[in-house]
């Protein structure tokens, strides 16, 4: 008996964590239908992955609409106790259109903030199959206060989504079990030693994030901190740009762009920073950031949107408005001439995570709320 079918992107580390913690808390009876990509056997152990994923939805497609009937009679022969939708646009409209009950549909940011004011018919159509998806769920979650209330104006007729933090595991994201931090190919020049203040960057290059905010800031920090360097993690279309832009500042030997981490190695990834930055012209919530702060890292974010519940102000991070890189450097000015502050910002940032957003706790109050709508369809 399949107790939770879940349909949701494969290849998500938000997936992952999720579908798997619940995989070990009932092996053999959560099903993973994936959504966009296939997903990694070895991220979710106990959980069945069916075969095949479901491709990417697109508008145009007509592929893409007859699948619903498919995957409709793929949900009713499993006769899962609950379904669980992850993501609100395409997997959202798969799982609305199943028409099965009990179903919860648990919306992640971009699919709610994003999608619905896409410009043109496309954005008008997005728009409907979200706003469908909405209404006909049974149940709906949001990953942050933010987040709940952009759902809300979407659909003012249904309840205010339950809220369920993303959530960080505090066991694994734990300075104390990191041996030896990760190793970065700094480019020759590049401060090193002791006296190196390592700034970190772990998100996608993308507008979204502000990489480009924070090259510029380290320009200007570099000017007070010699011995400032900046690790930039991740991939995306503006990596040829901010590496041009580095070279124009003069502080390319100052940058290292290694990739993506994969998330397993995030924890030894943290452990090389001193400063967390997410200078994000927006973000839906930015876990990466509690991340850091289990790590007893000092972060620095843009305050807006779902960014301001992922820190204290002066406690546990420090906020800038969107844009505004002169205060980002001054932060990472102050940040890096200060160890004793960032020492307490991020004691402090630890504590936060493991009060308010720890993985298990939200996961084990996730399952209470599963195991309750089960109990109430199956009387």
């Amino acid at each position: 008996m399949t107790r939770i079918l879940f349909i949701a992107p494969g290849d998500n580390s938000h997936t992952w964590k999720w579908v798997g913690w619940f995989g070990k808390k009932y092996p053999g009876e959560i099903a993973l239908l994936p959504y966009q990509a296939p997903a990694p056997k070895d991220m979710l152990p106990g959980v069945e992955i069916l075969k095949p994923f479901i491709p990417p939805f697109k508008i145009a497609s007509i592929g893409s609409w007859t699948l619903f009937g498919k995957i409709k009679k793929r949900v009713h022969e499993l006769k899962p106790k609950l379904l669980h939708v992850l993501w609100a646009y395409g997997a959202g409209s798969y799982g609305a259109r199943s028409a099965y009950k009990p179903t919860i549909l648990s919306p992640w940011g971009s699919d709610i903030t994003i999608f619905p004011k896409n410009p043109g018919v496309k954005g008008a159509i997005q728009k409907l199959l979200i706003v469908e998806a909405l209404e006909k769920a049974d149940y709906l979650t949001a990953t942050s206060k933010f987040l709940q209330d952009a759902i809300h104006e979407l659909v003012p007729s249904r309840p205010v989504p339950d809220l369920f933090h993303y959530g960080v595991d505090t066991s694994v994201f734990d300075p104390d079990k990191v041996d030896v931090p990760m190793k970065f190919p700094w480019p020759d020049g590049a401060p090193l030693g002791d006296r190196a203040i390592t700034v970190g960057f772990f998100k996608a290059l993308k507008p979204k994030y502000g990489p480009d905010f924070l090259i510029d800031s380290l320009a200007m920090a570099a000017r007070k901190v010699p011995g400032i360097r900046l690790i930039m993690a991740g991939t995306g279309e503006m990596k040829d740009q901010l590496v041009e832009k580095a070279n124009s500042l003069e502080i390319d030997n100052r940058i290292v762009f290694p990739g993506r981490i994969p998330y397993e190695e995030m924890p030894r990834a943290l452990a090389a920073v001193d400063i967390f930055t997410m200078p994000s012209r927006y973000e839906e919530l930015g876990v990466a950031a509690l991340e850091a702060s289990a790590m007893r890292k000092p972060v620095v974010l843009t305050k807006r949107w779902g960014m301001s519940e992922v820190a204290l102000e002066g406690e546990t991070g420090l906020y800038i408005a969107p844009g505004d890189i002169d205060l980002l450097r001054d932060h990472i000015v102050k940040l890096s001439h200060d160890i004793q502050f960032r020492t307490r910002l991020g004691n402090a940032g630890r504590e936060f995570v493991q009060g308010k957003f720890e993985f298990e706790k939200i996961m084990q109050d996730a399952d209470r709320y599963c195991t309750d709508i089960i109990d109430k369809f199956s009387a």
